[in-house]
């Protein structure tokens, strides 16, 4: 029979104890347990202790087996529930918090421990059946509505959980930890207005307190707007400058703003922080590729290394540098290394491209439809905006017409400053390289993608309130554009603007409207190669580029531009050079000295050099950043064939743009060279 530890046993190791002496606590139950091996007692007591020193392993084996000789003793189960739960036994600690247990617990404490593993474990039935059961006894703890509010919320039940939330408010009024999680729970529920002024309102209330900010950044990136989004992560780098994640993320978000200074000093913050933080450290070689300062990848993959960096976002790095170095079968086994250190959409879109120069046309399209399908899933929902993007071009199809136009009032007689220069055509026709080789004119302000004639649209109304603005108003929006595009350069009577951005075939109303002067340079590229670029590009995801997610949406945006630009062509009487890309990289100053009189710009002769233009300039700001550095080379010409069987679902709707501009689906024709003795234009 076992002999019990004497009463006076207990006593020292209790005294110990409640004097916070528990390492000799613990030390004189373990004698007392080997004194006394069976005495339940002990077990129960030294594994109390163990809680308490947070050795909870230590605990599990002592509680064990006292609750097999005590089954009924709530306090050795809740002690033994909390020690499963503390080593990763979630399932077991929840066990011990059945309904029978709970019942036979006077205390509550099984019920409140069930109902934190139970959400802690994500049975949240489980959970908000026992929150509301303590709630029920206990309506003032708000702790609990806090805890039911968020467990709701987690079902969906997003009515059910804010009413908990506000319970919860009222019984603990100005908790900051309530507020934050009602205004994430309106969000949830689709109540993003409020949402957003709940969080902006705890953030001006609480100038110290980071979590309202971020949860705005988090609001407003899943409503897609970008601005504000970049504004609140910005002030949460403020607000918390020792956190590195936060100013990681900080600069990721100026990166996409092409704010690369800034983008570059918050990820050096970071990685002072944390050396060792990979998604700095990726984000710093993206950025710097982004520049092509390719000549830095190597010295940061060397620092990654000597900083012990993970292995997957050296893999990744060391792709990026094995791109670049023309080894695409390198950077295939190193970008396969790096495994989901990048969200999926940037790792497909490289497996693409490395699959693309490895001539596996089949696995890169692959690759390229998987990082799409990514995209499309984003919260923003992108092919709904892409959607609303498309309609917004059939009502200005629909409203541009010569009836309308007759109707303006007289547009007043141009100040000494110069109407723009419009470059446009679709998305990857070349239009980078053009404006790059037009950066070297001495005269030439070439503005790159700037969103300046959008906001002319909405400063004075849309584009339904054109027609009747009258001259006052005119001159104020010509004003309003020419002091945007001095914050880029001076300008001057003598200055060649060239507003250069694919899609303002989209905007040429509102150009003709306060401008009557401009004249419009198109770039144009074969259809099917400009629409499959845009497919496999890994674009900022704004309403235009959405519809690049998906093939059916690229050629619906396609020709619905096109027959906007057709149609504004003809009622507006457009002055028009087109520069084809096939003639450019064919023979470039053949295609491009006519341009070059026709703007009366001197041409350059043997000094024009996109590469050495495209260095200095800086940051190129689209997507071709990487090309415009290179010798002009031919291999995207025709690349569209190698992808024919999988762009077979649109040929019939570009076939009909490809023959007008000609081109042809069906041998390698491309627009015919234009007689040199023609006048330009």
């Amino acid at each position: 029979m076992t002999q019990a530890a004497p009463p006076e046993t207990l006593q020292r190791i209790l005294i110990a104890a409640r004097s916070r002496r528990l390492d000799e606590a613990a030390v004189l139950c373990a004698s007392a347990i080997a004194d006394h091996p069976g005495d339940s007692r002990l077990g129960a007591l030294g594994g109390a202790i163990e809680m308490q020193r947070g050795q909870f392993a230590g605990a599990l084996k002592l509680l064990g087996p006292a609750h097999a000789q005590n089954p009924a003793d709530v306090t050795i189960r809740a002690n033994l529930a909390e020690a499963r739960y503390y080593t990763g036994d979630a399932a077991g600690a929840l066990a011990l918090c059945s309904d029978t247990a709970i019942a036979s617990d006077a205390s509550g404490r099984l019920l409140r421990l069930g109902a934190y593993f139970a959400q802690e474990s994500d049975r949240l039935d489980r959970a908000a059946d026992l929150y509301r059961r303590i709630v029920a006894n206990a309506p003032d703890d708000w702790s609990s509505w806090n805890n039911l509010g968020n467990t709701l919320g987690s079902l969906e039940d997003y009515d059910g959980a804010i009413a908990a939330l506000e319970r919860a408010a009222a019984k603990q009024p100005g908790d900051r930890t309530i507020a934050i999680n009602l205004a994430n729970t309106y969000a949830a529920r689709g109540d993003l207005e409020e949402a957003i002024a709940r969080l902006q309102k705890l953030a001006d209330q609480a100038p110290d307190f980071v979590d309202p900010v971020m949860a705005l950044y988090v609001v407003y990136t899943k409503q897609g707007r970008e601005d504000d989004a970049y504004t609140a992560i910005a002030e949460a780098a403020r607000r918390n400058p020792g956190h590195a994640q936060t100013r990681s993320d900080y600069a990721q978000e100026a990166a996409k703003q092409n704010d690369y200074a800034i983008a570059e000093r918050e990820y050096e913050a970071a990685l002072a922080l944390d050396p060792r933080l990979g998604p700095a450290i990726v984000g710093m070689a993206s950025m710097l590729e982004r520049m092509n300062r390719e000549d830095a990848l190597i010295p940061l993959l060397q620092r990654a290394t000597e900083n012990g960096v993970d292995a997957e976002s050296v893999s990744y790095i060391d792709a990026m540098n094995l791109r670049r170095a023309g080894d695409f079968e390198g950077a295939l086994v190193a970008l396969d290394a790096s495994n989901e250190v990048v969200v999926p959409g940037r790792r497909f879109h490289l497996r693409g491209v490395l699959l693309d120069r490895l001539g596996q046309h089949d696995e890169a399209f692959a690759a390229w439809r998987a990082m799409n399908e990514y995209w499309q899933e984003d919260p923003t929902q992108p092919r709904q905006r892409a959607q609303m993007y498309r309609d917004k071009i059939e009502q200005d199809i629909a409203l541009t017409n010569q009836d309308w136009v007759s109707g303006w009032s007289p547009a007043p007689v141009g100040g000494d400053l110069p109407d723009p220069v419009i470059l446009l055509g679709f998305p990857r026709s070349g239009t980078t390289l053009l404006d790059t080789m037009l950066m070297g004119a001495p005269r030439a302000l070439v503005m790159e993608e700037q969103p300046f004639f959008t906001e002319l649209e909405q400063r004075f109304g849309g584009l339904d309130a054109l027609a009747a603005l009258d001259e006052a108003a005119l001159k104020e929006g010509r004003a309003f554009y020419h002091d945007r595009v001095a914050t880029l350069g001076p300008v001057t009577s003598d200055t060649l603007i060239i507003d250069k951005h694919p899609l303002h075939a989209n905007n040429i109303a509102v150009i003709k409207r306060f401008f009557p002067g401009a004249r419009f340079i198109m770039a144009m590229r074969h259809p099917m190669d400009a629409l499959l670029s845009c497919y496999l590009t890994n674009f900022r995801i704004n309403n235009a580029m959405a519809n690049f997610l998906d093939l059916e949406d690229a050629a619906a945006l396609y020709d619905l531009t096109f027959t906007h630009w057709e149609k504004a062509r003809a009622v507006f009487d457009l002055p028009v050079k087109t520069v084809v890309y096939e003639r450019l990289v064919e023979d470039t100053t053949r295609e491009l000295r006519p341009l070059f009189d026709w703007l009366g710009l001197d041409w350059p002769g043997d000094e024009l050099d996109h590469r050495e233009a495209a260095r200095a300039r800086g940051v190129v700001k689209t997507a071709s950043y990487a090309q415009v550095t290179e010798p002009i080379y031919t291999r995207a010409r025709g690349r569209w064939l190698n992808y024919r069987a999988h762009l077979e679902p649109v040929l019939e709707t570009m076939r009909p743009w490809a023959e007008k501009f000609g081109y042809s689906l069906d041998d390698g024709r491309i627009p015919d060279w234009p007689d040199t003795a023609e006048k330009a234009g």
